[in-house]
């Protein structure tokens, strides 16, 4: 093999520690026809203070795919902003030109239901593992790119009998970046701080995708993100039978497998195989004496919205690196005390002070991937057999209960928002069916399904992901600190209903495939010049009212009936309907409309579409993110804009209400925002050297946040007549600094609620914000904090009690529904949703989360309701 003698002197110039390299990565094969990386770019990957575009890798990864058969390119997603996520797919000559021949393989093995196990086993031989390797997903982590550069290139051209084995007996797939919009403006962000003066404030990575930050690993679940989207779809397409994504937060390299306790729908087939792989992977770089290569105490295994969790929805393996962080530029490295003890799953440790530097990175983390491709192809009809295992036993457990299917009425309350439902599950590969006629189940569950309503088979390859996404989760507190939340539970979140039928002779039902969208049933029923549609609280109502907001709408403030039908409080009242414009919007969204004669008799307020501004703060966009997909796809318009305009003023002549998500940390933090040490200004903002910054948003300076000055304009804003709503760590702004004082802000000590479902319970249903919801509580999504405490005596300037619309329940045993908690007595009748007056305007105020990671959509009608009715809050008192 001719070695790149130039190559392989810059990366041995460039490591900073002779002891973080290994025989496999120490040089870089030539090649007469497949580029370099330094040729390509002008330089060596891990070349310090040095960071690549996506859309140069991937002109890169373009490059390699021309140059050679072993190696062909997929475009597998487009971003939010329109950029290619690309994917790269590596092996022998012969394997890539019959490349589409092994994913039907592999397709084969994924369903047991047409593959005998004759058939199997002979698949097992004929077929080969994929193993996909992501990077970029969190865009401040910037090595796994840069490794992938490289890997990519020495997998293709390498002739060792190592690499020679890997390209014969694995598919390895590489996306360089996930998060491609997020890795644009890192790069940006960092050649601009590159260029700041000593001393002065550097540019934070104020956005990362057009959404959210960090949480786009928390959208497996949900599904919103146009990556999470492409990683599925890309899943569904090729059976992957590893996806492993690169991360960087730990010294030197963490091998994931976690401290438990696993995730208990995880076929224990797969825990096991975390565990043999991470073995060889700490294994083969400890015995080169490769220091800080451990495993287990880090993460959990817990929650399924990680991305590589998509994998174990599909009975594949998903795993993770936590490597230690790129740089690029190079830095000292002194981990914790805690983390230089030798143990059992650490048998070397990393040394107290190491000098890093990219190529560290590169080094430490490419040789690990390619001894566990290694591991991989020596294996791989073991992989491959428990692939098949894992499918088979998946379509078994459905056969043999004891829950055999799980059943979602398609005529629920929420119709429009359970078909939403069906819809998301399907893209991710769930199969749903429709029950052809009505029936009831068994003696054991006395379970009525109607004609229409959708079934989920227990017995098909991807019941793991139906039923960990519907089960009921159980954390218990006294577990090793949980790494993220702790419930998710599908149904509760969405409020919509799901029946787990325990009654074996549903599968012998007759039912017919879902094979495309489904929709409520929609539309106008009736004669006659009025309109009345009805409010349930699916989150399509407000869609239906903002795309039609030229129209004059009435609200009603009580029940009443029409013809012997009730309506609820809330419901749509159009007088002199143009039924020809409105209808087809009916109908798309799933609304249920009556066409009457006349008005109904019910006291009514105007519906008045607001003018909203939406605030956010330049400190942190991560948990607002959420709110603005919320807002995006429902149709409710706003004014986005950084809470330093609020110091503007004029604010009641330009908005009738202000929403102000989440920000997190401290009520002084909010208020004072970004660092305002030194003297030049920190603009974000799109130019010719940051083409990729300011596209939400722009500022001419970043630092600083809204100020006592924009605090008070905020104040003075209500109390002319508009209505702010709060989230979280926003709702404790005004109470902490005395401008309410009908609410304050407690933090009991023992408190244990990490992430998980409880119940809130309604304590003021004639409140306009309680419109639509027909039960007497309502799950929601809460997380430590805040805990609100309302004075019954009411404010200062308000001698009426706050209104609190929504509370824990009085008995702690009552308040978890899934996750974990302890000392829930310290939640006990909290306020949970708060309706304050100030002068003649309101603030609303939620302790929990109503817009959490595109799950939690049976809230979303709080905040809607909020907002629809912004003018009208008194109502119903």
């Amino acid at each position: 093999m001719r070695i790149d003698e130039e190559y392989t002197r810059i990366i041995r110039q460039n490591l900073d520690d002779s002891r973080i390299t290994t025989e496999l990565v120490d040089h870089l094969p030539a090649s007469e026809t497949v580029p370099t990386p330094l040729t390509f770019f002008g330089r060596v990957v891990g070349t310090p203070g040095e960071l690549t575009y996506a859309k140069d890798i991937a002109r890169y990864y373009e490059a390699l795919a021309t140059a050679s058969r072993r190696a062909r390119l997929f475009t597998i997603g487009t971003s939010e902003e329109g950029r290619d996520i690309v994917m790269l797919a590596i092996a022998d000559e012969a394997t890539i030109a019959s490349l589409d021949s092994y994913r039907d393989r592999l397709a084969a093995l994924t369903d047991p239901r047409r593959t005998s196990d004759a058939q199997a086993q002979h698949l097992v031989k004929a077929a080969k593992p994929i193993y996909w390797i992501t990077g970029g997903m969190h865009s401040p982590e910037t090595g796994g790119p840069e490794t992938l550069i490289e890997l990519a290139y020495r997998l293709i051209v390498e002739d060792t009998p190592f690499v020679q084995n890997i390209r014969s007996n694995v598919i390895t797939f590489i996306t360089p970046v996930l998060e491609v919009d997020g890795r644009e403006k890192q790069v940006d962000t960092y050649y601009f701080n590159k260029r700041r003066a000593p001393g002065d404030v550097r540019l934070p990575l104020v956005y990362w995708g057009r959404y959210v930050a960090h949480d786009n690993n928390r959208d497996g679940i949900g599904q919103f993100l146009k990556l999470t989207q492409a990683v599925t779809k890309a899943t569904l397409e090729w059976h992957p039978t590893i996806v492993h994504d690169l991360h960087e937060t730990q010294a030197y390299l963490y091998v994931s497998t976690g401290t438990g306790p696993y995730n208990p729908e995880l076929d224990p087939i797969v825990t096991h195989e975390w565990w043999r792989l991470a073995e060889n992977d700490v294994l083969e770089m400890t015995k080169r004496g490769v220091p800080g290569v451990w495993t287990y105490a880090y993460y959990d295994g817990w929650m399924p919205n990680y991305m590589f969790f998509i994998a174990h929805t599909h009975n594949a393996i998903g795993r993770f690196y936590e490597v230690q962080a790129y740089g690029p530029d190079p830095y000292e490295v002194r981990p914790g005390k805690e983390g230089l003890s030798k143990e059992w799953f650490r048998p070397s440790p990393p040394v107290p002070l190491m000098k890093w530097g990219p190529r560290n990175s590169v080094n430490i983390q490419q040789s690990a991937l390619l001894f566990a491709l290694q591991h991989v192809a020596r294996n791989r009809d073991t992989y491959l057999d428990n692939y098949w295992l894992k499918n088979k036993r998946s379509v078994e457990k459905g056969r043999s209960g004891p829950t055999f299917a799980w059943v979602i009425p398609a005529a629920q309350r929420h119709k429009s928002d359970a078909a939403d439902a069906v819809n998301d599950l399907r893209r991710q590969g769930l199969e749903i069916s429709v029950a052809s006629t009505s029936f009831r189940t068994g003696e054991v569950d006395n379970v009525d399904v109607r004609a229409g309503d959708y079934i989920v088979r227990g017995d098909q390859p991807f019941r793991t992901l139906a039923a960990m996404y519907f089960a009921i989760q159980k954390f218990a507190p006294s577990n090793p600190q949980p790494f993220d939340d702790t419930g998710w539970t599908f149904q509760l979140l969405r409020d919509i209903t799901v029946v787990p039928v325990n009654d074996v002779g549903i599968l012998s039902r007759e039912m017919t495939l879902v094979g495309g969208e489904v929709k409520a049933p929609g539309g106008i029923g009736g004669a006659g010049a009025t309109l009345v549609v009805d409010e349930t609280a699916d989150t399509h109502f407000a869609t239906f009212r903002f795309r039609h907001a030229g129209v004059k709408m009435l609200a009603a403030e009580n029940d009443f009936e029409v013809r012997d039908r009730r309506f609820g409080a809330g419901t749509i009242i159009i007088p002199n309907a143009d039924r020809a414009a409105l209808e087809p919007a009916l109908k798309e969204l799933g609304l249920s409309a009556w066409a009457v004669p006349t008005t109904p008799s019910v006291k009514t307020h105007d519906l008045d579409v607001p003018r909203i501004g939406y605030v956010h703060s330049w400190t942190r966009t991560q948990d607002e993110g959420w709110w603005r997909a919320a807002f995006d796809t429902c149709g409710i318009t706003y004014t986005y804009f950084a809470d330093q305009k609020l110091r503007e003023g004029n604010l009641r002549a330009k908005y009738d209400v202000i929403v102000f998500p989440n920000v997190g940390g401290t009520t002084q933090t909010q208020v004072s925002g970004l660092d305002t040490s030194g003297s030049a200004p920190l603009p974000y903002k799109r130019t010719a050297e940051t083409p990729n910054l300011g596209g939400l948003d722009s500022s001419d300076d970043i630092r600083g946040g809204m100020g006592r000055e924009g605090l008070l304009e905020l104040a003075k804003f209500v109390r002319e007549g508009g209505t702010l709503v709060t989230e979280g760590s926003t709702a404790t702004i005004f109470p902490a600094y005395g401008i309410t004082s009908g609410v304050t802000v407690d933090e009991p000590a023992q408190l244990f609620v990490h992430g998980s479902v409880l119940r809130g319970v309604f304590t003021d249903k004639k409140s306009p914000i309680a419109y639509g919801y027909d039960k007497g509580d309502l799950p929601v999504y809460f997380n430590q904090t805040p805990v609100l405490t309302v004075d019954a005596r009411g404010g200062r300037e308000n001698t009426v009690r706050p209104r609190v619309v929504m509370q824990f329940p009085a008995s702690a045993d009552a308040i978890l529904l899934s996750g974990s908690l302890a000392n829930g007595q310290q939640l006990s009748s909290h306020a949970l949703l708060v309706d304050e007056r100030l002068g003649s305007g309101h603030i609303v105020m939620f302790a929990f989360h109503p817009f959490w990671r595109w799950q939690t959509q049976g809230a979303y009608s709080l905040v809607f309701n909020a907002i629809l009715h912004w003018n009208d809050l008194d109502a119903g008192q």
